[in-house]
């Protein structure tokens, strides 16, 4: 009876462990997407297809591990808002690659609205002014 009782605690501790691991990534991979966006953006502006489009690959493959992540949670809409996400930056990264550099800015416009819409659904404003998630 100790003996899985023993189990059990050391199980748990465990899961902990590795949802507390998830978080810090989750938060690693959002706190990347900033400068990364940045970057995108002024590629775009300079026209610069080949970094703009290194950069929206970044964060397609950025988006594969937050929507994993949320899946991995069960929750259902943050799971779409990554997907979607993922997607429009793979389309913003086709269309630098072929020059369409004004089509990319307005791709890259509407996959934002992906990052906004789980903002708002998943983010509460700390009294410190840092963010945690709902």
């Amino acid at each position: 009876m100790k003996v899985s009782l023993i189990a059990v605690v050391c199980m748990l501790c465990l899961s902990v462990a590795v949802w507390a691991q998830e978080d810090a990534d989750y938060q690693n991979w959002m706190k990347s997407n900033g400068a990364t966006v940045a970057s995108l953006r002024k590629n775009l502006d300079a026209k610069s297809g080949d970094a703009a489009a290194a950069d929206a690959k970044k964060l397609q493959d950025t988006f594969v591990q937050v929507n994993a992540y949320w899946q991995k949670k069960n929750v259902s809409d943050a799971a779409k808002f990554s997907m979607d996400a993922q997607n429009g930056f793979k389309d913003v990264a086709q269309l630098a690659a072929a020059g369409k550099f004004d089509e990319a800015s307005a791709a890259l416009m509407k996959t934002q609205a992906n990052c906004a819409g789980c903002h708002m659904a998943h983010r509460d404003k700390a009294a410190d002014g840092s963010w945690k998630m709902k």
